[in-house]
């Protein structure tokens, strides 16, 4: 398309004068979706100890990755140097080849968090207090399993929720409190197994309401009739979530449904769209303007196929992942706040970047060496012709390079599949034996709460569908006592796969409105048998 071949002319790097053209990508939107995420890993946690002090560390990275891990305030610290393992360019081999070469040789930080108190276990972190297992969340006080969790207090079990309290198992939804099994809800309190709700209170099994009180699987109820029902609901437990659950797949069978969830958003395509104006095919963005193929992401402008930018987003950036808050940063992974920055990784706070690891408050390097910023730009782009040459400049970098294994990473979520296909594609796969847990085994989880006493914290659970094996914390404990829910049978993993099952893909597809036959972009595919009504027609009959 023409628009994309203005975007990529426009964020092309000038070097010594010329401009080094971004050719168009050789992958598709999903392909290179995949790539990028092969190269985060949230959630997989080990112990190692630290290549600095030696001391016992947490860290994304297992104990055989030939890698140089320190603790992350060691890594921030004083006692190394990054411009240290700074090497020249050797023309006669590929740029791939000498980076991975420079980023086995510099350390790397244990894990990513900022301003974190007793949330040892969190990754992608910003200030976070008491949290357990949050991964991609920010701003959180005592919450527990959850990705991409932020502004939210007493949260348990969670995927993309916001500004939400005391509430579980919500997915894609933002300002609840007080609500158990909820998705792509908004504004409501004291809702359970609820979607596609907005504004509304004391509901139970309800799909697609728009400010009600006292419902029942979308049947009007008078307050004592609620309660009746509610009291009769008793303790939430697998058995009548599951009953729960299957009411409410039958009464969304023939309720229209929402193409897109879009809020205050002009000219855009995709999913979970807040104030946001000419994005294109974008999912979990907020105030985004001019973006294509973008997650994740706030504030993100003029961007595309960006990834994890949160807090601050990208401006004229292409092809990146975990990198923020600055601009012109083209191939990147966890740079954040770098302007002027390409196919460089771990890179803070610095400007005119190329092939570096690790760097801090840095300018003008290639391959971590110092250089004038006359002697930068005219090898940059003296590399920038050589990449050209050797078929490496304007794609990402090379699975070859992620810093984990496939099944380690983001990827595995999104983009699932066997030990054998990633083999047979050249992509490295993590096999470890799991570790057992000490304590005596809980042969039976029982279906109240109220059964339950402090004794079950040292006990052993086990997953009922992966085998696994999991514990109950006292902190989880307390939260599930408060709210009347039985404690869980599957691990905190399996739980998440679940999360991820019930959500629409990150994919749109063409399908014509069953309202008023325009068509439109949606995450529904033309073959699922809902009733998918555009937003237009979605919000006459709704609102």
């Amino acid at each position: 398309m023409n628009e994309d071949l203005q975007f990529y002319d426009s964020v092309s790097p000038t070097f010594a004068g010329k401009k080094y053209k971004i050719p168009p990508p050789k992958m598709c939107p999903d392909c290179r979706f995949q790539r990028r995420l092969m190269f985060r890993n949230d959630r997989n946690f080990y112990h190692r100890k630290s290549d600095l002090s030696k001391k016992g560390i947490i860290t994304i990275y297992s104990p055989n990755k030939p890698y140089t891990v320190y603790d992350k305030e060691e890594w921030w610290g004083d006692a190394w140097n990054p411009l240290d393992y700074g090497v020249n360019f050797d023309f006669s081999r590929t740029f791939s080849e000498q980076w991975q070469e420079l980023r086995l040789r510099t350390p790397r930080a244990n894990l990513f968090q900022s301003n974190t108190e007793n949330s040892v276990y969190t990754n992608h972190a910003l200030n976070m207090k008491n949290c357990y297992l949050i991964w991609g969340g920010g701003d959180d006080e005592d919450c527990l399993y959850g990705n991409f969790i932020t502004y939210c207090k007493d949260m348990v079990d969670g995927l993309s929720v916001f500004f939400s309290e005391r509430s579980y198992e919500g997915i894609a939804s933002e300002r609840c409190y007080d609500c158990v099994e909820f998705h792509n809800c908004r504004d409501c309190t004291e809702c359970i197994m609820v979607e596609d709700c907005i504004s509304c209170s004391k509901c139970i099994g309800c799909f697609g309401l728009y400010r009600k009180r006292y419902c029942l699987f979308n049947r009007q109820l008078t307050k004592e009739e609620w309660e009746k029902h509610r009291a009769e609901l008793g303790c939430i437990n697998a058995k009548n979530t599951a009953l729960l659950r299957t009411k409410l797949n039958e009464l969304k069978q023939d309720a229209p449904h929402r193409g897109s969830h879009m809020f205050a958003s002009e000219n855009c395509t995709g999913d979970s769209i807040f104030n946001s104006k000419n994005c294109e095919n974008c999912f979990d963005i907020n105030h985004c303007e001019d973006c294509k193929n973008v997650g994740f992401t706030p504030k993100g402008i003029s961007t595309h196929d960006a990834i994890f930018s949160a807090p601050d987003g990208l401006e004229l950036s292409y092809n990146t992942c975990s990198s923020l808050g600055g601009q012109r940063m083209l191939f990147t992974f966890l740079a954040y706040y770098c302007n002027d920055t390409y196919y460089s990784m771990e890179c803070h706070h610095c400007s005119n970047l190329f092939g570096c690891a690790g760097m801090r408050n840095n300018s003008h390097c290639i391959l971590n060496k110092q250089y004038s910023p006359q002697e930068y730009e005219k090898l940059a782009g003296r590399i920038a012709d050589h990449m050209m040459e050797t078929g490496e400049w304007g794609e990402y970098f090379s699975p070859a390079l992620a810093p984990i294994c496939y099944n380690e990473s983001n990827a595995i979520d999104y983009f699932p599949i066997t030990k054998e296909e990633a083999v047979a594609r050249n992509w490295t796969w993590h096999d470890e034996k799991e570790q057992p847990l000490t304590g005596e085994r809980l042969q039976e989880v029982p279906d109240s709460i109220a059964e339950v006493n402090d004794s079950v914290c040292a006990r052993v659970l086990t997953c009922e569908t992966t085998g696994k094996q999991y514990k109950i914390i006292p902190q989880e404990l307390k939260f599930y006592k408060e709210m009347n829910i039985a404690l869980p049978r599957k691990s905190p993993i399996a739980r998440h796969h679940d999360r991820m099952k019930l959500r629409l893909p990150r994919k749109l597809w063409k399908r014509v409105c069953d309202k008023c036959r325009k068509e439109h972009m949606t995450n529904f595919s033309p073959e699922r048998p809902e009733t998918v009504y555009c937003e237009e027609c979605y919000i006459k009959e709704v609102y």
